[in-house]
C-alpha cells in the first residue's frame, strides 16, 4: 500500500514540475487593459465589429487597431466606457439600426418561385436567384431573424419586421441577407445619402430632385402622424413649406396612379403637413447631432445656401451664411409672386433653418466686405460658395454688378460685357478660359487684343467634337491661342485672396498644375466651390507629430466626385444655368445643397470624396411596370382656392398679394393620402390588400 501511495505522490510531483515548466515556456502575457476593455464592452460576441468576439475586439482596441467606438451594438455609453479605460476621446455619433428595403411580404408580392425544401435564404438564392418577380425581393425564409443575437427581428408572413427598440446595430442581419435589402441606417445617414440600385425605391422617389421618401411621409399622414411626416420630409428637404407652394412636382408625373386615373397630390400633401407645423408654431427637426467646433462659412443665402447650412448644422457643425442682400432667401424672396409664396411663409421657413443652429450675416458681399482670406483668419475651417447665377444678380442687384467674388476669376458674360466698356480690365499675360462655344473664342480674341501673351482654352472633349458643333476655331489657331482638349478643371489653389494655381485633369487621369493671371469661366455662375486649408505635419518629432492647418493657403475640393451624375465632371460644371422662373431650379438647388453638405462632411471626417456605392444615376436601369391590376379608380382631391380669387382675371391674379391656394383641410388630406399605392419597385397595394409598406 505504501509503494502505490509513494508512486502516486511522485507522479503528482512530476506533473506539478512539468506544469510549472510548461507555464514558463508557454506563458503568454495578457495585458490587463484588454480585460478592462472587454469588461466594458457589451459582451454579446455578436461579431458586428468584424472581430471574433469581444475579447478579440478588446485586443484590437488596446493594440491601437480600433477606436473606442468599436462596439457597434453597444451605443455611445459603451464607447465612452472604453474611451475612459484607454484614456482617449470619442466622438459620439447617432446610433445606426437595421432598415429593411423590401416593402411587401411573400403573400402580397408577385411570387416567382416557391422554395420547398429550403429553410435558408442563402441556399435559396444559390438555387434559383429570387422568390419574386422583383429581383431584389425578400426571400422570406427568415435567415436574418434566426441570426439576430438580440431578438430584434421577427417574421410577418415572410417579411422581416425590425423592432427599433431592440436593434443594437450589430449588422449581423446585413451580413447574412443574400439580397442586400437590409442595411444599417440612421437619420443623419439618410439626410446626406442617396438611393442605391439595390433599394426598393418608387418612381416618385427616384424623380424627386431632393430625394424625399414620398411613400413613407404619405403613409404617416394617412395614420395622422403629422409631426413624423414633416420630419421624414426634412430628412431630404428642409424647405417643405416653400416647395409645397412652388414645386412643379415632377414626382407626380411619374406617380404609378397615372397608369389608372390621376396622380396622387404629392406636393399638396407636403404643403398640408408643413402648414400644420407653422400653425402649431414649433419646428420639427429630424436630427440634431452633438455640437462640433468646426466653423463653416457659406457664401449666399438663397435656396442652396440655406439647404447646405441646415444639414451641416444638423450634423453638429457651426455654419454661418453670408448674404449680400438685407434678407435671406435669394431668388425665392425676390422673384416669386407673393400670392404664391407669401412673405410670412418664407420668413417662417427661414427661421426654421436658423432655429437648428445656423447663423446669418446679411449685407455682406464676397469680394467687397469679406474674402476667402479674411474668413479663414476669422477662424472658419471651410468656405463654400452658393452664390447663384448671373440671372439672380441682374434681378436683385442690377445689370451693372459684375461678380468680383474671386480676384482673377471672371464669368464669361461679365467679361465680354465689361470689355466693351471703358473700364480697364487687368487680365495679365497668362489667361485660361474654361469653355468651348463661340463666346469662348470671342473672349480669347479680346484677351489677345488687350495684350495677353499666353491664352489657353480648356475644353472637356476632343478637337473633332468642337469642330462638329460649328465652332470656328481657325481664328484662334491663327492667333496662337492654345487649346487643351479632353481637359477639365480639377481644383484651384491660392494664398490669402489670390488664386495662384489651376489643377487640370487631361484624358481622364493625367493631372497637371499651371499658374495664371486670369481665369475666365464660361458659365452663368461660380459653381459650388468649397475652399479648405491644407494640413501639414511637423515631422521634427516622430513620436509627437504636430498636425496644424496653414491659415494663409487654401485649395478647393473636388466637389463633383460626390454628385451621382457628375462623378467625372469638374469644379465648374455643377451649376445648372436654369432660368429664374424655372421652379425646378429651386428644387434642384435643394438637392445640390444637401449633397454639398455631404461633401463637406466627408472631408471633415477624413473620408474620400466619392459617391455612394451602387448609387442611382441617370444611367441606372431600374425595374418598373407599365400597368397595374386590381386597383379601384379614385378622384384626386383638388386644391382649395381663396374664394375671392376664383373670379379674378389674369391681371388681377398677378397683382393680388393674397395667397390664391389655401391648402388642404385635414379631411381632404386624409382622403387623398389613401390614394397612394405604397409602391415597391413593382409591388403596390391592390384593392382590399391591407398590407402596407414597412419602415
Amino acid at each position: 500500500m505504501l509503494i502505490p501511495t509513494l508512486f502516486l505522490l511522485g507522479l503528482g510531483l512530476v506533473a506539478a514540475i512539468g506544469l510549472s515548466i510548461a507555464s514558463k515556456v508557454f506563458y503568454v502575457y495578457e495585458d490587463p487593459k484588454i480585460e478592462e476593455v472587454e469588461n466594458s464592452l457589451l459582451g454579446a460576441n455578436c461579431g458586428g465589429c468584424g472581430y471574433a468576439g469581444c475579447s478579440a475586439a478588446a485586443k484590437a482596441v488596446v493594440e491601437g487597431k480600433e477606436g473606442p467606438e468599436i462596439c457597434v451594438a453597444g451605443g455611445p455609453d459603451i464607447a465612452l466606457a472604453v474611451a475612459e479605460v484607454m484614456g482617449m476621446e470619442v466622438e459620439i455619433k447617432e446610433a445606426e439600426i437595421a432598415l429593411l428595403s423590401c416593402t411587401y411580404n411573400i403573400e402580397d408580392a408577385e411570387v416567382k418561385y416557391n422554395y420547398k425544401g429550403f429553410n435558408d435564404c442563402r441556399a435559396a438564392m444559390l438555387y434559383s436567384g429570387g422568390s419574386k418577380e422583383c429581383p431584389i425581393g425578400c426571400l422570406g425564409l427568415g435567415t436574418c431573424v434566426k441570426s439576430c443575437p438580440f431578438g430584434a427581428l421577427s417574421l410577418n408572413n415572410g417579411l422581416p419586421l425590425i423592432d427599433p427598440t431592440k436593434c443594437r446595430g450589430c449588422g449581423v442581419c446585413v451580413e447574412v441577407c443574400p439580397k442586400n435589402i437590409i442595411k444599417l441606417s440612421s437619420t443623419s445617414l439618410r439626410m446626406i445619402g442617396d438611393y442605391t440600385e439595390d433599394e426598393c425605391t418608387t418612381p416618385c422617389q427616384r424623380t424627386c430632385p431632393t430625394g424625399i421618401d414620398i411613400p413613407s411621409y404619405i403613409k404617416l399622414i394617412s395614420e395622422g402622424k403629422y409631426n413624423d411626416a414633416i420630419k421624414k420630409i426634412r430628412e431630404k428637404n428642409p424647405l417643405p413649406l416653400i416647395c409645397g407652394r412652388i414645386c412643379p412636382a415632377p414626382c407626380e408625373v411619374e406617380c404609378r396612379r397615372n397608369l389608372l386615373d390621376q396622380p396622387v397630390a404629392i406636393n399638396n400633401l407636403k404643403r398640408f403637413v408643413a402648414d400644420i407645423e407653422m400653425e402649431n408654431g414649433v419646428w420639427q427637426h429630424p436630427y440634431k447631432g452633438p455640437e462640433k467646433e468646426t466653423k463653416i462659412a457659406i457664401i449666399g443665402g438663397g435656396t442652396e445656401g440655406l439647404t447646405t447650412s441646415y444639414y451641416l448644422a444638423s450634423l453638429g457643425y457651426q455654419p454661418t451664411i453670408f448674404e449680400s442682400m438685407p434678407k435671406l432667401g435669394g431668388i425665392i424672396r425676390n422673384v416669386i409672386a407673393k400670392n404664391r409664396l407669401p412673405e410670412d411663409v418664407l420668413d417662417w421657413e427661414i427661421k426654421g433653418i436658423l432655429d437648428i443652429g445656423v447663423k446669418a450675416e446679411t449685407g455682406k458681399t464676397m469680394g467687397k466686405d469679406i474674402s476667402i482670406g479674411s474668413l479663414f483668419k476669422e477662424g472658419f475651417d471651410v468656405v463654400m460658395f452658393a452664390t447663384g447665377g448671373i440671372d439672380s444678380r441682374k434681378i436683385m442687384r442690377g445689370n451693372v454688378d459684375i461678380d468680383e467674388s474671386l480676384p482673377g476669376v471672371h464669368l464669361l458674360l461679365d467679361f465680354i460685357v465689361d470689355s466693351k466698356k471703358e473700364n480697364k480690365i487687368d487680365i495679365g499675360n497668362d489667361v485660361y478660359i474654361v469653355g468651348g462655344g463661340n463666346s469662348t473664342i470671342q473672349a480669347a480674341m479680346i484677351c489677345k487684343e488687350k495684350g495677353s501673351k499666353n491664352i489657353n482654352i480648356i475644353y472637356p472633349n476632343s478637337r473633332e467634337d468642337i469642330i462638329s458643333r460649328g465652332i470656328d476655331i481657325q481664328s484662334a489657331d491663327e492667333n496662337g491661342i492654345k487649346f487643351h482638349f479632353n481637359t477639365v478643371v480639377n481644383s484651384l489653389s491660392g494664398e490669402e485672396d489670390k488664386i495662384l494655381e489651376l489643377s487640370l485633369k487631361k484624358n481622364g487621369d493625367q493631372i497637371i498644375t499651371v499658374t495664371f493671371d486670369s481665369l475666365i469661366v464660361a458659365s452663368g455662375r461660380l459653381s459650388e466651390l468649397i475652399f479648405v486649408k491644407p494640413i501639414e505635419e511637423d515631422e521634427s518629432d516622430d513620436n509627437n507629430k504636430d498636425v496644424k492647418q496653414i491659415t494663409n493657403k487654401w485649395h478647393t475640393l473636388e466637389t463633383f466626385k460626390v454628385f451621382p451624375n457628375l462623378a467625372d465632371d469638374d469644379i465648374f460644371n455643377l451649376g445648372e444655368n436654369a432660368l429664374v422662373n424655372d421652379n425646378v431650379a429651386v428644387v434642384k438647388s435643394i438637392g445640390r445643397g444637401r449633397r454639398l453638405a455631404r461633401t463637406v462632411h466627408l472631408y471633415l471626417s477624413n473620408k474620400d470624396l466619392e459617391t455612394q456605392k451602387n448609387v442611382i444615376t441617370n444611367e441606372s436601369n431600374i425595374i418598373n411596370i407599365d400597368h397595374i391590376d386590381n386597383v379601384e379608380t379614385s378622384i384626386r382631391q383638388p386644391m382649395p382656392m381663396n374664394p375671392e380669387s376664383i373670379n379674378y382675371s389674369e391681371i388681377d391674379r398677378f397683382y393680388n398679394v393674397n395667397e390664391i391656394n389655401i391648402g388642404y383641410s385635414e379631411e381632404i388630406a386624409l382622403e387623398e393620402s389613401k390614394r397612394c399605392l405604397q409602391c415597391g419597385l413593382i409591388c403596390y397595394a391592390k384593392t382590399g390588400n391591407t398590407t402596407n409598406a414597412n419602415e
